[in-house]
């Protein structure tokens, strides 16, 4: 049986959360979110729903402590007050499998921690036999460092691609520090040890780049939000649908609250990039989706192996 870590500092919503849930899941609940973190050091969960606003410690704060400690575990946030950069936040910095409103559905609930644990099987599954095949037949990644990643950028604003193209592709003398910095703040991350290069193809039409997708693959996808022939949370899950393990990032000026939340649900997006935009961080959000989709796709790939 799956067990669920509730993080919420509201304790009725703990206690309904846990009627609803106990019996098909082993539940665990704490109103305190230094207690939760305390208490994942030694138990182990298959999936996290922490609340947003908690006084002591924020959803992403609590998140971003427990995804170190259990990087495995899927990550859900709960709340019916997070404005608009809390939600960006929380795409950016937990890259969370779902946002959950309150008051909540029952139905979509179930449906969605369903989901979820589903996603995360395939995901550890896939890394179990990757790993295995790395040991049994000695695979080592060949490291490349002029190789070119793919990066799509769709935007109806021609001036906004040659910006973007501009940003990703140009080689300044800070990028080595801006590297070293990164490594400074989190050794772990794959980004603070690779220094990607991206090979940046640019559309202003949608439908044009989806039949662009059927024939050239892509490590990221890029993507305006309001754009004439379809929106930008329409076009991602249409990209997804094409390219399951490209990275989707949503690029906007005019987003709200509602579009991000249905940008993580429905188009189930890697990051979210504001405009304007800064060079730094656009790199850095590019960069981060690169290792992650390759990631995912490496551990497919090699978990295909062993079982073919």
């Amino acid at each position: 049986m799956h067990r669920i870590l509730i993080v919420d500092d509201e304790q009725n919503v703990l206690n309904a959360l846990r009627r609803e849930l106990q019996g098909e899941y082993l539940v665990e609940t704490y109103a305190k979110p230094d207690e939760a973190l305390e208490h994942s050091r030694h138990t182990l969960f298959d999936l996290v729903i922490a609340d947003y606003q908690m006084p002591d410690m924020n959803g992403i704060q609590f998140l971003k402590q427990f995804g170190k400690l259990q990087p495995d575990a899927a990550r859900l946030m709960l709340s019916g007050e997070a404005d608009f950069d809390a939600v960006a936040g929380t795409i950016n910095e937990t890259h969370i499998y779902r946002f959950i409103g309150k008051p909540w559905d029952s139905a979509e609930l179930a449906a969605t921690l369903a989901q979820a644990l589903v996603h995360r099987t395939t995901l550890l599954e896939n890394l179990r036999l990757a790993e295995l095949c790395r040991k049994e037949r000695h695979w080592q990644r060949a490291q490349d460092p002029n190789k070119l990643y793919q990066v799509l950028v769709v935007d109806d604003e021609p001036n906004v691609l040659s910006a973007v193209t501009r940003d990703l592709t140009a080689r300044e003398r800070f990028d080595d520090l801006h590297a070293a910095l990164l490594h400074a703040a989190d050794p772990e991350s794959p980004v603070a040890h690779h220094d990607f290069r991206f090979n940046v193809h640019t559309a202003t039409s949608p439908v044009q780049a989806l039949e662009r997708a059927k024939q050239v693959g892509y490590d990221v996808v890029i993507s305006d939000y309001l754009m004439p022939e379809m929106d930008g949370l329409r076009f991602l899950d249409a990209i997804r649908q094409i390219q399951p393990d490209a990275a989707r990032i949503l690029f906007s000026g005019h987003a709200d609250k509602d579009v991000l939340v249905n940008a993580i649900n429905d188009s189930e997006i890697y990051g979210y990039i504001g405009k304007p935009w800064r060079e730094h961080e656009l790199k850095n959000t590019v960069s981060q989706a690169v290792a992650y989709s390759n990631l995912l796709r490496e551990n497919r790939h090699l978990a295909e192996l062993m079982s073919n």
